[in-house]
């Protein structure tokens, strides 16, 4: 076997919770004596707390000032770290309680535990010996997105002219100035748009439009944003919710900058950025997140269509830790063979999560369905 090869044998783990941890709080405790269901119930309100706490996709408020967003943003972390402590609390139990009528025990044993390739350089064409095609996996095409914008232009378009020519009436040759003042004016809407919502009125109309007509799309979505959920989980991530579409996330958020998706328990990372010092294991882990929806696609189509912000956060992350060309060649290669390991690894519990997902399970829910298939899985395996 060659050396290239070797890489989708060789695994190493992810840092582990604490399972021998004994500082949890009395209210960590206190829930989680009450069982695992009634625990991952209480995560699941704390981590609705904590969404609706945060400035990005809580509720504005007329009075809010910067003292008072920045104290409800640290309650919202707070939140957040209960729930994660709910978690890693129920890992630590040694014994477990049965359900179903014993057919499986109710336990955490997966959070943090994902199996990963050894964290070293590697080369392109070590990508291409595991079946992984970079220019495939990293550049995403928007193939049904941009098809359908191109359609809604013409669409657009012809509806311009004809209204211009019917509300002209006899003076047909104000027709064309009657277009222009209407192209101009929707222009405007468009680069307002753009500058002031991120994007987010065209996006939740193209989105909208996308979900209507294409089930490949949104068979696609909710796949993407199962992996993130199940390689966040497995890494280490809490994902704290999700959205499958522009228009489930006005409803939810009540904002059209906030892209559909799934957020995540990333106070640790915030934490380090502001400090400037971030870890290599918060920055392998946040590569993994960031790729696990393109890798979910690829693994199912063999291209990847959304995922475009994705990669660009990346960029973002490695140009603000001033990575050079190389060092972030290596991050990517090595979170795209480690992330792809993953969802190759689990290909039915990533298309189960979509399902899932679909019907709008909750956080909790997921969890639930992660760790039930994997409550038998021999470690090395998970």
């Amino acid at each position: 076997m060659s050396p290239e090869t070797e890489t989708t044998t060789k695994t190493t783990k992810t840092t582990k919770p604490d399972t021998n941890r004994t500082t949890f709080s009395e209210d960590v405790l206190a829930v989680c004596s009450k069982g695992y269901d009634f625990a991952l119930q209480s995560l699941d309100k704390k981590l609705d707390l904590a969404i609706k706490l945060d400035p990005a996709t809580g509720e504005l408020l007329s009075d809010d000032n910067e003292q008072s967003v920045n104290l409800r943003q640290q309650k919202g972390l707070e939140e957040e770290k209960f729930a994660i402590d709910v978690l890693e609390c129920l890992a630590s139990f040694s014994s477990s309680s049965s359900s179903n009528g014993g057919e499986e025990n109710k336990r955490v044993r997966a959070f943090a535990r994902g199996q990963q390739v050894p964290k070293r350089s590697y080369a392109l064409a070590e990508l291409k010996l595991n079946d992984i095609d970079p220019s495939k996996l990293l550049a995403p095409t928007e193939n049904t997105i941009t098809e359908i914008k191109k359609k809604l232009g013409v669409a657009v378009g012809a509806l311009v002219i004809v209204g211009a020519i019917v509300t002209s009436g006899e003076d047909v040759g104000a027709a064309p100035f009657q277009a222009i003042k209407t192209f101009v004016f929707l222009s405007f809407l468009l680069a307002y748009d753009a500058v002031a919502l991120n994007a987010g009125a065209q996006n939740l109309v193209l989105d909208f439009v996308a979900n209507l007509t294409s089930e490949e799309y949104k068979t696609r979505l909710r796949r993407h944003e199962a992996g993130h959920f199940l390689v966040a989980y497995l890494t280490g991530v809490l994902p704290k919710g999700y959205t499958l579409s522009s228009l489930d996330a006005f409803k939810r958020f009540g904002r059209l900058n906030v892209q559909a998706g799934t957020l995540f328990c990333d106070g640790q990372f915030q934490n380090e950025v502001k400090r400037g010092k971030i870890t290599s294991t918060s920055v392998g882990r946040f590569a993994c997140v960031a790729l696990a929806g393109v890798c979910a696609e690829y693994a199912k189509y063999g291209n990847s269509e959304g995922g475009a912000a994705d990669i660009q956060q990346l960029d973002q992350l490695f140009n603000a830790l001033q990575f050079s060309q190389k060092k972030s060649d290596d991050e990517v290669r090595w979170a795209t063979l480690n992330t792809m390991a993953i969802v190759r690894r689990h290909e039915g519990l990533v298309d189960e999560l979509a399902r899932m997902m679909g019907t709008g399970e909750s956080t909790a829910k997921l969890i639930s369905i992660i760790e039930a298939r994997l409550a038998n899985v021999a470690e090395k395996d998970i």
